[in-house]
């Protein structure tokens, strides 16, 4: 037995529910919609995200609550993002803001990967919380396998940060040199799945 909740999502990639009860939604194409109790869509999607690129499997990816949310209202988000100078391709990165009413506001970017390339394949993207202050992010190779062995390539490895985006001191990489130091992991494909073990 099929029953449909919602209509008119586009390429939906993630949800997390608010502890209200409505459900914010991610659209690959690079919006962030939300979802009434009563199942509705909301038909404006959320303003105030930084400028996402839509590109094979990349766009807007992930949405999670910090496992604090109730207390300090941090929505954490990944996506694609250009290189600054819009020529060099883009990468996966991850922000956090604050909802309020339909925007998000206070965003800040945690986190953007290097270097960046114009690939559109394996971005990665899961973001997971350990409830002990750091938060992880997984990212693709991109496509290109070699780089996922590379210490001064984020490509291909799951990152680990405090939850305000500082690098934590005991990172396994961190006094490597020439080693990416928000590196916790490297050689992975494109783990688009990822959960804390209980």
């Amino acid at each position: 037995r099929v029953v449909t909740l919602v209509r008119g999502l586009q390429n939906p990639w993630s949800l997390a529910f608010l502890p209200d009860g409505r459900m914010l939604v991610t659209e690959r194409e690079g919006r962030l919609r939300i979802i009434g109790k009563d199942w509705r869509l909301d038909p404006k999607p959320v303003e105030g995200l930084p400028e996402i690129v839509a590109s094979g499997q990349g766009g807007l990816l992930d949405v999670v609550l910090h496992p604090q949310y109730e207390k300090n209202g941090w929505i954490y988000w990944s996506y694609n993002a250009p290189d600054a100078d819009k020529k060099s391709g883009w990468g996966t990165a991850m922000a956090r803001g604050k909802l309020q009413g339909n925007r998000m506001t206070e965003v800040q970017v945690l986190f953007s990967m290097e270097p960046k390339t114009r690939a559109g394949h394996h971005f990665g993207g899961r973001i997971v919380f350990d409830g002990k202050g750091f938060v992880y992010l997984t990212l693709g190779d991109r496509g290109d396998m070699p780089r996922a062995q590379r210490m001064d390539d984020h490509a291909g490895s799951v990152i680990r940060l405090h939850d305000d985006g500082r690098v934590p001191a005991d990172n396994p990489f961190v006094m490597q040199a020439g080693a990416k130091p928000e590196k916790f992991t490297l050689g992975n494909r494109n783990m688009q799945g990822a959960a804390l073990h209980p």
